[in-house]
């Protein structure tokens, strides 16, 4: 059996390199255009315990990479910048608010990693921020995407 990735992802979140050797901090040095066209990064930003469908090189987390990164203070930090950038992004770019967009399941993602990663405050607490920007306009976003958020 070969080494699962995941324990590559707790070195990304670290200060280590994704499977393009890219750093957190490079990623989030990114620009809005090249974070809504590279489709890559955000499994890595934001790692869940099951397999990508839209990534095959996106990391799976185990048990044991979830306590790590947990217990992390260095991976806490880069979750956190991570979130501040993707907030960043979305709030400077508003063509995601519509029916159907793939940025939808990337807001599905940094939920289920902020609660599996860093707690059910910080999913809610980003929950809470993506309600409050979307404002009346969350209506224009299709109710299966809005129930994700909601589960997730």
């Amino acid at each position: 059996m070969t080494k699962p990735v995941a324990c590559t992802v707790c070195d990304f979140l670290e200060g280590g390199f994704d499977f393009k050797n890219r750093s957190v901090r490079e990623i989030l040095a990114k620009d809005d255009d090249w974070l809504e066209s590279t489709h890559d990064y955000i499994q890595w930003l934001f790692p869940l315990d099951v397999k990508s469908f839209s990534n095959r090189n996106a990391p799976v987390l185990m048990i044991d990479d979830i306590l790590r990164i947990s217990e992390s203070e260095l991976a806490q930090q880069h979750l956190q910048a991570s979130v501040r950038r993707m907030k960043e992004f979305w709030v400077t770019n508003d063509y995601w608010v519509t029916r159907y967009n793939h940025n939808h399941l990337r807001v599905t993602r940094v939920i289920k990693s902020l609660r599996l990663l860093s707690g059910a405050v910080a999913a809610e607490e980003f929950k809470g921020w993506l309600y409050y920007h979307l404002g009346l306009r969350i209506d224009e976003i299709d109710i299966k995407a809005r129930r994700y958020w909601e589960l997730a």
